[in-house]
Protein backbone atom coordinates (compact mmCIF):
# COMPACT_ATOMS: atom_id res chain seq x y z
CA UNK A 1 0.00 0.00 0.00
CA UNK A 2 3.04 2.29 0.24
CA UNK A 3 4.70 1.68 -3.09
CA UNK A 4 8.38 0.77 -2.85
CA UNK A 5 8.99 2.11 0.65
CA UNK A 6 8.50 0.15 3.84
CA UNK A 7 5.02 0.07 5.35
CA UNK A 8 5.19 2.04 8.60
CA UNK A 9 3.03 0.34 11.25
CA UNK A 10 2.40 1.55 14.79
CA UNK A 11 0.89 -0.78 17.39
CA UNK A 12 -0.90 0.57 20.46
CA UNK A 13 -0.81 -1.45 23.68
CA UNK A 14 -2.03 -0.64 27.17
CA UNK A 15 -1.94 -3.83 29.26
CA UNK A 16 0.03 -7.06 29.55
CA UNK A 17 -2.76 -9.43 28.41
CA UNK A 18 -3.31 -7.47 25.20
CA UNK A 19 0.43 -7.19 24.55
CA UNK A 20 0.93 -10.93 25.01
CA UNK A 21 -1.65 -11.49 22.28
CA UNK A 22 -0.04 -8.90 20.03
CA UNK A 23 3.50 -10.13 20.58
CA UNK A 24 3.68 -12.92 17.95
CA UNK A 25 2.39 -10.56 15.26
CA UNK A 26 4.67 -7.72 16.36
CA UNK A 27 7.61 -10.10 16.18
CA UNK A 28 6.60 -11.18 12.68
CA UNK A 29 6.16 -7.60 11.48
CA UNK A 30 9.41 -6.46 13.06
CA UNK A 31 11.45 -9.19 11.38
CA UNK A 32 9.92 -8.67 7.92
CA UNK A 33 11.94 -6.53 5.49
CA UNK A 34 8.88 -4.74 4.08
CA UNK A 35 7.66 -3.30 7.39
CA UNK A 36 8.85 -0.65 9.82
CA UNK A 37 7.33 -1.27 13.27
CA UNK A 38 6.91 1.07 16.21
CA UNK A 39 5.10 0.45 19.51
CA UNK A 40 3.14 2.97 21.58
CA UNK A 41 3.13 1.94 25.25
CA UNK A 42 0.35 3.24 27.53
CA UNK A 43 -1.93 2.50 30.46
CA UNK A 44 -1.20 -0.32 32.88
CA UNK A 45 2.17 -1.08 31.27
CA UNK A 46 3.51 1.99 33.08
CA UNK A 47 1.85 1.18 36.41
CA UNK A 48 2.97 -0.84 39.46
CA UNK A 49 -0.33 -2.76 39.24
CA UNK A 50 1.30 -5.07 36.70
CA UNK A 51 4.84 -4.62 37.90
CA UNK A 52 5.66 -2.17 35.10
CA UNK A 53 5.11 -4.64 32.28
CA UNK A 54 6.75 -2.12 29.92
CA UNK A 55 9.96 -3.87 30.99
CA UNK A 56 8.91 -6.93 28.98
CA UNK A 57 8.41 -4.76 25.89
CA UNK A 58 11.88 -3.33 26.40
CA UNK A 59 13.31 -6.86 26.70
CA UNK A 60 11.61 -7.80 23.43
CA UNK A 61 13.59 -4.95 21.82
CA UNK A 62 10.77 -3.42 19.80
CA UNK A 63 11.18 0.24 18.84
CA UNK A 64 9.05 2.16 21.34
CA UNK A 65 8.01 5.48 19.81
CA UNK A 66 6.17 6.83 22.86
CA UNK A 67 5.22 6.21 26.48
CA UNK A 68 1.75 7.59 27.28
CA UNK A 69 1.05 7.83 31.01
CA UNK A 70 -2.73 8.02 30.92
CA UNK A 71 -3.91 5.58 33.61
CA UNK A 72 -5.31 7.42 36.62
CA UNK A 73 -4.67 5.76 39.96
CA UNK A 74 -8.36 5.48 40.80
CA UNK A 75 -11.04 2.81 40.82
CA UNK A 76 -14.16 4.39 39.35
CA UNK A 77 -16.08 4.54 36.10
CA UNK A 78 -15.27 8.23 35.73
CA UNK A 79 -11.54 7.55 36.03
CA UNK A 80 -11.80 5.14 33.09
CA UNK A 81 -13.36 7.87 30.97
CA UNK A 82 -10.79 10.45 32.06
CA UNK A 83 -7.91 8.05 31.40
CA UNK A 84 -9.30 7.48 27.90
CA UNK A 85 -9.42 11.22 27.29
CA UNK A 86 -5.78 11.60 28.29
CA UNK A 87 -4.87 8.72 25.98
CA UNK A 88 -6.63 10.32 23.01
CA UNK A 89 -4.99 13.69 23.51
CA UNK A 90 -1.52 12.17 23.77
CA UNK A 91 -2.03 9.62 20.99
CA UNK A 92 -2.98 12.36 18.54
CA UNK A 93 0.40 14.00 19.12
CA UNK A 94 2.24 10.71 18.60
CA UNK A 95 0.41 9.95 15.35
CA UNK A 96 1.01 13.49 14.12
CA UNK A 97 4.73 13.13 14.75
CA UNK A 98 5.23 9.61 13.35
CA UNK A 99 2.69 9.67 10.47
CA UNK A 100 2.23 5.87 10.23
CA UNK A 101 0.64 4.06 7.30
CA UNK A 102 -1.38 1.82 9.66
CA UNK A 103 -2.34 1.72 13.33
CA UNK A 104 -2.65 -1.76 14.84
CA UNK A 105 -5.13 -2.26 17.70
CA UNK A 106 -6.57 -5.29 19.46
CA UNK A 107 -9.69 -6.23 21.35
CA UNK A 108 -12.28 -4.28 23.28
CA UNK A 109 -10.48 -2.09 25.82
CA UNK A 110 -10.07 1.69 25.80
CA UNK A 111 -6.90 1.44 23.73
CA UNK A 112 -8.90 -0.10 20.88
CA UNK A 113 -11.72 2.45 20.78
CA UNK A 114 -9.48 5.46 21.37
CA UNK A 115 -6.95 4.20 18.85
CA UNK A 116 -9.54 3.67 16.12
CA UNK A 117 -11.27 6.99 16.81
CA UNK A 118 -8.07 9.02 16.82
CA UNK A 119 -6.74 7.27 13.71
CA UNK A 120 -10.02 7.89 11.88
CA UNK A 121 -9.93 11.62 12.60
CA UNK A 122 -6.31 11.75 11.41
CA UNK A 123 -6.88 9.76 8.19
CA UNK A 124 -4.79 6.81 9.32
CA UNK A 125 -6.22 3.35 8.54
CA UNK A 126 -6.79 1.26 11.68
CA UNK A 127 -6.31 -2.53 11.65
CA UNK A 128 -8.46 -4.14 14.34
CA UNK A 129 -7.68 -7.62 15.68
CA UNK A 130 -10.30 -9.78 17.43
CA UNK A 131 -13.41 -7.86 16.45
CA UNK A 132 -16.79 -9.48 15.87
CA UNK A 133 -16.75 -11.43 19.12
CA UNK A 134 -19.83 -11.39 21.33
CA UNK A 135 -20.53 -11.30 25.07
CA UNK A 136 -23.97 -11.14 26.64
CA UNK A 137 -23.82 -11.26 30.45
CA UNK A 138 -26.80 -10.27 32.56
CA UNK A 139 -26.55 -6.56 33.23
CA UNK A 140 -24.43 -5.96 30.14
CA UNK A 141 -20.74 -5.37 29.63
CA UNK A 142 -19.17 -2.15 28.37
CA UNK A 143 -16.58 -4.18 26.42
CA UNK A 144 -19.35 -5.46 24.16
CA UNK A 145 -20.23 -1.92 23.08
CA UNK A 146 -16.60 -0.86 22.75
CA UNK A 147 -15.74 -3.87 20.58
CA UNK A 148 -18.42 -3.21 17.95
CA UNK A 149 -17.89 0.56 18.01
CA UNK A 150 -14.20 -0.08 17.33
CA UNK A 151 -15.19 -2.24 14.37
CA UNK A 152 -17.17 0.62 12.84
CA UNK A 153 -14.23 2.99 13.30
CA UNK A 154 -11.64 0.56 11.88
CA UNK A 155 -10.68 -0.09 8.28
CA UNK A 156 -9.33 -3.66 8.27
CA UNK A 157 -10.68 -6.49 10.42
CA UNK A 158 -8.65 -9.56 11.46
CA UNK A 159 -11.00 -11.93 13.26
CA UNK A 160 -10.45 -15.07 15.31
CA UNK A 161 -13.16 -17.21 13.71
CA UNK A 162 -15.56 -17.23 10.78
CA UNK A 163 -18.61 -16.49 12.96
CA UNK A 164 -16.94 -13.24 14.02
CA UNK A 165 -16.28 -12.28 10.40
CA UNK A 166 -19.93 -12.86 9.53
CA UNK A 167 -21.03 -10.68 12.45
CA UNK A 168 -18.79 -7.85 11.25
CA UNK A 169 -20.27 -8.07 7.76
CA UNK A 170 -23.74 -7.82 9.30
CA UNK A 171 -22.59 -4.53 10.85
CA UNK A 172 -22.32 -3.23 7.31
CA UNK A 173 -18.60 -3.68 6.76
CA UNK A 174 -17.45 -4.43 3.22
CA UNK A 175 -16.39 -8.06 2.84
CA UNK A 176 -12.99 -7.23 1.31
CA UNK A 177 -12.01 -5.60 4.60
CA UNK A 178 -12.72 -8.71 6.70
CA UNK A 179 -10.29 -11.61 7.16
CA UNK A 180 -10.55 -14.69 9.39
CA UNK A 181 -7.03 -15.41 10.67
CA UNK A 182 -7.43 -16.95 14.14
CA UNK A 183 -6.19 -15.76 17.52
CA UNK A 184 -2.59 -14.54 17.79
CA UNK A 185 -2.60 -16.09 21.24
CA UNK A 186 -2.52 -19.55 19.63
CA UNK A 187 0.65 -18.56 17.77
CA UNK A 188 2.16 -17.58 21.11
CA UNK A 189 1.31 -20.98 22.60
CA UNK A 190 2.61 -22.85 19.57
CA UNK A 191 5.87 -20.91 19.30
CA UNK A 192 6.95 -20.62 22.93
CA UNK A 193 9.65 -23.20 23.83
CA UNK A 194 8.85 -25.76 26.50
CA UNK A 195 10.48 -25.53 29.92
CA UNK A 196 11.03 -28.39 32.31
CA UNK A 197 9.14 -28.51 35.59
CA UNK A 198 12.45 -27.97 37.36
CA UNK A 199 13.07 -24.76 35.40
CA UNK A 200 9.62 -23.43 36.30
CA UNK A 201 10.05 -24.46 39.94
CA UNK A 202 13.27 -22.46 40.17
CA UNK A 203 11.21 -19.33 39.59
CA UNK A 204 7.78 -20.16 41.06
CA UNK A 205 8.53 -22.67 43.80
CA UNK A 206 7.85 -26.32 44.50
CA UNK A 207 4.09 -25.95 43.92
CA UNK A 208 4.51 -26.61 40.19
CA UNK A 209 5.89 -30.10 40.80
CA UNK A 210 2.44 -31.46 41.67
CA UNK A 211 -1.02 -30.86 40.21
CA UNK A 212 -2.02 -27.19 40.46
CA UNK A 213 -4.69 -24.68 39.43
CA UNK A 214 -4.25 -21.31 37.70
CA UNK A 215 -6.80 -18.67 38.76
CA UNK A 216 -7.38 -15.41 36.87
CA UNK A 217 -10.28 -13.15 37.84
CA UNK A 218 -11.19 -9.70 36.44
CA UNK A 219 -13.98 -7.25 37.35
CA UNK A 220 -17.05 -6.95 35.11
CA UNK A 221 -18.49 -3.47 34.58
CA UNK A 222 -22.05 -4.53 35.45
CA UNK A 223 -21.18 -6.57 38.57
CA UNK A 224 -18.38 -4.58 40.23
CA UNK A 225 -20.07 -4.81 43.65
CA UNK A 226 -19.98 -8.63 43.62
CA UNK A 227 -16.41 -9.00 42.35
CA UNK A 228 -14.70 -9.38 45.72
CA UNK A 229 -17.09 -12.06 46.96
CA UNK A 230 -16.98 -13.97 43.67
CA UNK A 231 -13.19 -14.04 43.80
CA UNK A 232 -13.17 -15.13 47.45
CA UNK A 233 -15.56 -17.94 46.53
CA UNK A 234 -13.26 -19.08 43.72
CA UNK A 235 -10.19 -19.09 45.95
CA UNK A 236 -11.89 -20.94 48.79
CA UNK A 237 -13.24 -23.66 46.50
CA UNK A 238 -9.82 -24.08 44.88
CA UNK A 239 -8.20 -24.34 48.31
CA UNK A 240 -10.62 -27.15 49.22
CA UNK A 241 -9.22 -29.25 46.37
CA UNK A 242 -5.93 -29.40 48.26
CA UNK A 243 -4.00 -28.28 45.17
CA UNK A 244 -1.58 -25.39 44.88
CA UNK A 245 -3.09 -22.26 43.28
CA UNK A 246 -1.30 -19.65 41.15
CA UNK A 247 -3.32 -16.40 41.05
CA UNK A 248 -2.65 -13.50 38.68
CA UNK A 249 -3.35 -9.80 39.21
CA UNK A 250 -6.56 -8.33 37.74
CA UNK A 251 -6.71 -5.91 34.84
CA UNK A 252 -7.06 -2.16 35.45
CA UNK A 253 -10.85 -1.91 35.03
CA UNK A 254 -13.10 -0.34 37.70
CA UNK A 255 -13.35 -2.70 40.66
CA UNK A 256 -9.78 -3.96 40.51
CA UNK A 257 -8.82 -2.49 43.89
CA UNK A 258 -11.39 -4.65 45.69
CA UNK A 259 -9.94 -7.68 43.91
CA UNK A 260 -6.38 -6.76 44.89
CA UNK A 261 -7.53 -6.40 48.50
CA UNK A 262 -8.99 -9.92 48.49
CA UNK A 263 -5.81 -11.32 46.97
CA UNK A 264 -3.77 -9.79 49.77
CA UNK A 265 -5.90 -11.70 52.29
CA UNK A 266 -4.47 -14.92 50.84
CA UNK A 267 -0.91 -13.70 50.25
CA UNK A 268 0.52 -15.93 52.98
CA UNK A 269 -1.70 -18.98 52.50
CA UNK A 270 0.52 -22.07 51.99
CA UNK A 271 -1.43 -23.19 48.90
CA UNK A 272 -1.47 -19.78 47.19
CA UNK A 273 1.14 -18.12 45.00
CA UNK A 274 0.30 -14.57 43.83
CA UNK A 275 1.97 -13.01 40.81
CA UNK A 276 1.70 -9.63 39.11
CA UNK A 277 3.48 -10.16 35.83
CA UNK A 278 5.22 -13.35 34.71
CA UNK A 279 7.70 -13.58 31.88
CA UNK A 280 6.05 -14.90 28.73
CA UNK A 281 7.81 -18.27 28.67
CA UNK A 282 7.06 -18.86 32.35
CA UNK A 283 3.38 -18.02 31.99
CA UNK A 284 2.87 -20.16 28.89
CA UNK A 285 4.56 -23.15 30.50
CA UNK A 286 2.61 -22.60 33.72
CA UNK A 287 -0.56 -22.98 31.65
CA UNK A 288 0.77 -26.00 29.76
CA UNK A 289 1.27 -27.92 32.98
CA UNK A 290 -1.82 -26.70 34.86
CA UNK A 291 -4.54 -29.15 35.83
CA UNK A 292 -7.30 -26.55 35.49
CA UNK A 293 -7.95 -22.84 34.82
CA UNK A 294 -10.48 -21.05 37.05
CA UNK A 295 -11.97 -17.52 37.09
CA UNK A 296 -13.37 -15.47 34.25
CA UNK A 297 -10.54 -14.67 31.84
CA UNK A 298 -11.02 -14.81 28.06
CA UNK A 299 -7.92 -17.00 28.11
CA UNK A 300 -10.23 -19.89 28.97
CA UNK A 301 -12.31 -19.25 25.84
CA UNK A 302 -9.72 -18.33 23.23
CA UNK A 303 -6.47 -20.08 24.11
CA UNK A 304 -7.13 -22.84 26.66
CA UNK A 305 -8.79 -25.10 24.04
CA UNK A 306 -5.47 -25.30 22.17
CA UNK A 307 -3.86 -26.62 25.35
CA UNK A 308 -6.83 -28.95 26.05
CA UNK A 309 -6.99 -27.17 29.41
CA UNK A 310 -10.23 -27.63 31.39
CA UNK A 311 -11.59 -24.26 32.52
CA UNK A 312 -14.24 -23.17 35.01
CA UNK A 313 -15.75 -19.76 34.20
CA UNK A 314 -17.45 -18.36 37.30
CA UNK A 315 -20.13 -15.68 37.08
CA UNK A 316 -21.35 -13.57 34.20
CA UNK A 317 -18.11 -12.45 32.55
CA UNK A 318 -17.44 -14.18 29.17
CA UNK A 319 -21.03 -15.40 28.83
CA UNK A 320 -22.22 -15.41 25.21
CA UNK A 321 -18.82 -16.15 23.67
CA UNK A 322 -18.42 -19.23 21.51
CA UNK A 323 -16.64 -21.75 23.71
CA UNK A 324 -15.42 -25.30 23.47
CA UNK A 325 -16.18 -28.19 25.78
CA UNK A 326 -13.16 -27.20 27.86
CA UNK A 327 -15.18 -24.36 29.44
CA UNK A 328 -17.84 -24.92 32.10
CA UNK A 329 -19.92 -21.78 32.73
CA UNK A 330 -21.21 -21.84 36.31
CA UNK A 331 -22.97 -19.35 38.59
CA UNK A 332 -21.06 -17.98 41.57
CA UNK A 333 -22.16 -20.39 44.29
CA UNK A 334 -20.29 -23.05 46.25
CA UNK A 335 -22.13 -26.10 44.95
CA UNK A 336 -21.77 -25.30 41.23
CA UNK A 337 -18.15 -24.19 41.46
CA UNK A 338 -17.24 -27.26 43.52
CA UNK A 339 -18.94 -29.60 41.05
CA UNK A 340 -17.29 -27.97 38.05
CA UNK A 341 -13.88 -28.22 39.69
CA UNK A 342 -14.35 -31.91 40.41
CA UNK A 343 -15.30 -32.55 36.77
CA UNK A 344 -12.43 -30.48 35.40
CA UNK A 345 -9.84 -32.08 37.66
CA UNK A 346 -10.87 -35.71 37.85
CA UNK A 347 -13.38 -36.70 35.13
CA UNK A 348 -11.13 -38.69 32.78
CA UNK A 349 -13.76 -39.10 30.04
CA UNK A 350 -14.46 -35.37 30.04
CA UNK A 351 -10.78 -34.46 29.85
CA UNK A 352 -10.23 -36.87 26.97
CA UNK A 353 -12.98 -35.19 24.94
CA UNK A 354 -11.14 -31.87 24.83
CA UNK A 355 -8.70 -32.93 22.10
CA UNK A 356 -11.48 -32.70 19.50
CA UNK A 357 -11.83 -28.91 19.77
CA UNK A 358 -8.18 -27.90 20.04
CA UNK A 359 -8.27 -25.51 17.06
CA UNK A 360 -11.58 -23.74 17.68
CA UNK A 361 -9.89 -20.28 17.68
CA UNK A 362 -7.14 -20.89 15.16
CA UNK A 363 -4.33 -23.17 14.06
CA UNK A 364 -1.35 -21.18 15.36
CA UNK A 365 -0.44 -19.54 12.05
CA UNK A 366 -2.27 -16.24 12.41
CA UNK A 367 0.97 -14.27 11.92
CA UNK A 368 1.78 -15.77 8.51
CA UNK A 369 -1.74 -15.09 7.24
CA UNK A 370 -1.75 -11.55 8.58
CA UNK A 371 1.59 -10.56 7.07
CA UNK A 372 0.32 -11.54 3.63
CA UNK A 373 -2.86 -9.53 4.20
CA UNK A 374 -0.97 -6.42 5.30
CA UNK A 375 1.30 -6.65 2.25
CA UNK A 376 -1.67 -6.86 -0.11
CA UNK A 377 -3.83 -4.02 1.24
CA UNK A 378 -5.08 -1.42 -1.25
CA UNK A 379 -4.18 2.26 -1.19
CA UNK A 380 -4.75 4.47 1.82
CA UNK A 381 -7.43 6.31 -0.14
CA UNK A 382 -9.43 3.12 -0.70
CA UNK A 383 -8.99 1.98 2.91
CA UNK A 384 -10.26 5.30 4.26
CA UNK A 385 -13.29 5.42 1.93
CA UNK A 386 -15.58 3.33 4.13
CA UNK A 387 -19.03 2.47 2.83
CA UNK A 388 -21.85 0.80 4.70
CA UNK A 389 -23.28 -2.15 2.79
CA UNK A 390 -26.96 -1.63 3.54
Amino acid sequence: MSGNKKINILALTGIRSEYDLLYPLLKGIDSHPDFDLGVIVSGAHLSPLHDYSVRQIDKDEFRVVDHIENLLYADSFSSKAKSSAILMQSLAQTLLRVQPDLLLILGDREEAIIGSLTASYMNIPAVHIAGGDNTSPNGGDVDEQIRHATTKLSHVHLTMMEEHSERIKKLGEESWRVFTVGSPGIDRLRMEPSLSVEEIANLLGEGVKKDYIVLIYHPLSSTVAQAAEELRLCIEQCIQTGLHIFIGSPNSDPGYQDIVQVLQEYAHHPQVCLYKNLARNIFVNLLRNARCLVGNSSLAIHEAPYLCLPSVNVGERQKGRIAGKNVQFVPANEEDVRGALQKALYDVDYRNELDNEQFIYGDGFMVDKTLQILLSLPSREKLLAKKITY
